[in-house]
């Protein structure tokens, strides 16, 4: 990479983790503003996302030889009249990251940063839909709390329980590579548990798509890979998320339920493939003590005491 390229995705990503940290802020203070338990819950999610995109950023921008601007932190806007305003803040911070970040994918060609704006593009732009649908949630609540709900074909409970079946498999299999690597290889051992992290994620979307449509989870436990070595983990999971992405598109093309859809599309992009962290792990200028603060800063337990 010529040193004017690198330069400036460094300077692109350093503005990027001051705009998640100001989104994390933000979010965070709003869920504790609502004081709505579910949407709450919800909000905060959003802003652990902000979270790792924060670390994916700050991740590239010491693989480059830069130091990632963790003090800095873009605008807030934590005040609005109305709760429905204070929605539409969110959605406004989210549209204006997905337009600064699709700038950046035009103005860049390393294939790896390129990856990650695409990624968190993706996110971002769900959690603008997400957000919208809080707030007509949140006007709703005034007038009526209560929605009926449709009766779903069996087809789909299977298809949800075969997915969610595939998102526990994973967890589990991640899970203990990431614990059988955590002496021999704390970085790998740590993109291991970040990855099982995103399949928790996925494993509960599904889960309350379920629970939403009346069907009952399927949470037998699946048969693992015990794969240990760690080149053998790294092919492993390329292997396996490309075959994953390619499965998830599919289902998704072929379902006629949005929602579903939504959710499907939505796993198949949040997949960053291994090929990138081959060579993270190859990087050996950066001392455990670095790392650490990189994967510390912005790594919190629960903000909120939640209600019984």
């Amino acid at each position: 990479m010529k040193d004017l390229e690198r330069e400036k995705i460094i300077n692109y990503f350093n503005y990027n983790i001051a705009l998640e940290h100001s989104a994390i802020i933000q979010y965070l203070f709003h869920a504790y503003t609502i004081g709505e338990a579910e949407t709450e819950n919800e909000i905060e999610e959003i802003a652990r996302e902000e979270m790792r995109h924060l670390r994916m950023f700050a991740h590239k921008v010491v693989e480059l030889g830069g130091e990632p601007a963790i003090s800095e932190r873009a605008a807030v806007f934590l005040h609005a009249p109305t709760l429905e305003d204070l929605m539409q803040l969110d959605i406004d911070a989210e549209l204006m990251a997905i337009q600064e970040y699709s700038k950046q994918l035009k103005d860049i060609s390393d294939e790896s940063a390129k990856r990650i704006l695409s990624r968190v593009i993706s996110d971002e732009d769900a959690h603008s839909k997400i957000f919208t649908k809080m707030k007509e949630n949140l006007k709703q609540m005034v007038k009526d709390s209560s929605s009926a709900k449709e009766q779903e074909r069996l087809e789909i409970a299977q298809l949800l329980n075969d997915i969610l079946q595939r998102q526990y498999k994973k967890i589990l299999e991640e899970l203990y590579q990431s614990f059988i690597t955590r002496f021999k290889n704390p970085h790998l051992s740590d993109e291991l548990e970040q990855k099982a992290i995103d399949k928790m994620k996925h494993f509960g979307w599904i889960a309350e798509e379920l629970t939403e449509k009346g069907y009952q989870i399927d949470v037998s436990l699946p048969k693992i890979d015990k794969v240990k070595d760690s080149n053998d983990i790294v092919n492993y999971n390329i292997k396996e998320e490309i075959e994953s992405k390619e499965q998830f598109l599919s289902l998704s093309q072929k379902t006629q339920l949005p929602d579903l859809q939504w959710i499907l599309e939505r796993i198949a992009n949040r997949e960053i493939h291994y090929t990138d962290l081959k060579k993270f792990l190859e990087n050996n200028q950066l001392s455990e003590k670095d790392y650490g603060k990189i994967l510390s800063a912005f790594t919190v337990g629960s903000l909120f005491k939640k209600k019984d």
